[in-house]
């Protein structure tokens, strides 16, 4: 959306023949703004909902449909369906088409039916019978339908709901409200808020505070559909776009030059170097960049959104990749005299090129993940075709480290090639996280995290459970 968005003013500045700078720039930003605002109706990854990519011209389909341009398919790892969870760590939104059953729900009316089933529910759970409800009497709404919430969702839709509010309750006219403007309805005016609290924007009122620390991902199994990864590229549109994607393909030769990659045989010693090396410099931008959102946050006395909580995530991840593989292959010594060096320029240079413009990092470490999902596509390509006599040919049955298996939550089958399946999902994820960031305002709340997309989802499934039982298609 972007990269069409962006393409379409670029079509109007030339058709009006349009040469001042500061008109183009105008335009440009309007359209970064207008395609933030459809991006940022996000659903996080305990929180998000998959890279699933469709058809030639797309992305992620709940995440940025249309963004991208698909140029290769990769298969999935048939080892890692087995025992995958639904939830999982990549970006989602409500905004695009989605796997979830709960998208089907468009419209509902809220008929005298289930107005008294909801209302009946709300009374046997009004423990002090005070006529509202608070996060300990949902969750006894919830789990009369273990069906639909688990107890793991039902614990982290209750704490959504304890944080979003502060520990407040809200009155059942509040709550039956809110259901109706999930389903699509205006029982009351939506704009309103609420009957006494006066919120705007969303019945429940549900606050943004949380963002700065409910962040903490739960790291759970990527789902096929996730696995699934595209090399996808997004073209660049400003001067700061171009010349990062310019530092990323020096960079990309030169490394490839010097580390012979493109040079004889691929071996596990060759992509061992490779990996190693470029995990220790990958888990630098992220945390860089959430110690000057820290920083900035204590000197200005001000919210940061939640952006360096996600950062600081990005950053551990990225070290996970890197113990996952020292676990399989100790590196020389003499690495660790090459990564000192090599954190003292790039830390230093990254921190002083991020408070001087956040922009140009971000898009820098998005084209810089673009290339890591190239490499480890390759890297599951030569493993899945590896000729015979290969050393690549063990990694195809190979276990994979009990670090990864944990952290990645990957059954006890999971083999090497699993593991550089799950990697480069990593990957792409950062890829589109960075590609989002880039053109944020400064206040801005962090895109992943929206309590009302969330909750909202949550008000869907309730419903669609009410009229299972309506219909008579559960006994429980």
């Amino acid at each position: 959306m972007f990269y069409l968005r962006t393409k379409l003013i670029s079509f109007q500045i030339q058709n009006l023949g349009v040469k001042g700078g500061s008109v183009k720039k105008s335009l440009l930003n309007e359209g970064v703004k207008q395609s933030k605002q459809v991006h940022s109706k996000l659903l996080t990854r305990q929180y998000h909902q998959g890279l699933v990519y469709n058809g030639e011209s797309l992305g992620i389909s709940n995440v940025l449909n249309g963004l991208y341009s698909t140029k290769y398919v990769a298969r999935t790892s048939p080892n890692l369906v087995a025992g995958i969870s639904n939830f999982s760590t990549t970006v989602g939104t409500s905004a695009t088409v989605s796997t979830d059953d709960t998208s089907s729900i468009n419209k509902v009316p809220l008929d005298a039916d289930l107005l008294k089933k909801m209302k009946n529910d709300l009374v046997l759970a009004d423990v002090n019978k005070d006529g509202r409800i608070d996060a300990e009497e949902l969750k006894i709404i919830l789990k009369k339908y273990p069906d639909t919430f688990s107890d793991i969702d039902v614990v982290k839709i209750t704490d959504l709901f304890f944080v979003a509010k502060g520990g407040e309750s809200v009155s059942h006219e509040q709550f039956i409200n809110a259901i109706s403007v999930a389903m699509g309805n205006d029982l009351h005016d939506k704009e309103q808020g609420g009957d006494e609290q006066g919120f705007g924007g969303y019945p429940l009122g549900l606050g943004r505070c949380g963002a700065e620390y409910t962040y903490g991902k739960i790291r759970e199994a990527y789902t096929p559909e996730e696995l699934d990864v595209k090399v996808t590229h997004i073209p660049p549109v400003t001067k700061k776009d171009k010349l990062a994607l310019l530092a990323v393909r020096i960079v990309r030769v030169c490394f490839d030059t010097v580390s012979l990659w493109n040079f004889g045989e691929v071996t596990q010693a060759k992509i061992f170097r490779r990996v190693i090396f470029l995990e220790t410099v990958a888990a630098i931008p992220g945390f860089v960049a959430a110690l000057v959102r820290h920083f900035k946050s204590l000197r200005n006395f001000s919210r940061d959104g939640g952006m360096l909580n996600m950062f600081l995530d990005e950053a551990n991840n990225e070290r996970m990749h890197l113990l996952t593989f020292v676990r399989m292959r100790n590196p020389p010594k003499i690495m660790k005299y090459i990564v000192l060096v090599s954190q003292t320029f790039v830390g230093a240079g990254f921190l002083i090129l991020y408070n001087i413009s956040p922009d140009f990092c971000h898009r820098f470490v998005a084209y810089v993940e673009e290339e890591a999902c190239h490499t480890y596509t390759d890297i599951i390509n030569h493993i899945e075709n590896a000729p015979e006599g290969s050393d690549l040919i063990p990694w195809r049955t190979e276990q994979a480290p009990a670090i990864a298996r944990g952290y990645w939550r990957l059954p006890e089958s999971a083999t090497v090639l699993d593991l550089m399946y799950v990697v480069r999902a990593d990957e792409a994820e950062h890829r589109d996280v960075n590609h989002i960031c880039t053109g944020l305002k400064e206040d801005q709340i962090s895109p992943f995290y929206n309590p009302d997309e969330k909750f909202d989802k949550v008000l869907k499934k309730y419903v669609k459970e009410l009229m299972k039982v309506k219909d008579g298609t559960v006994s429980s």
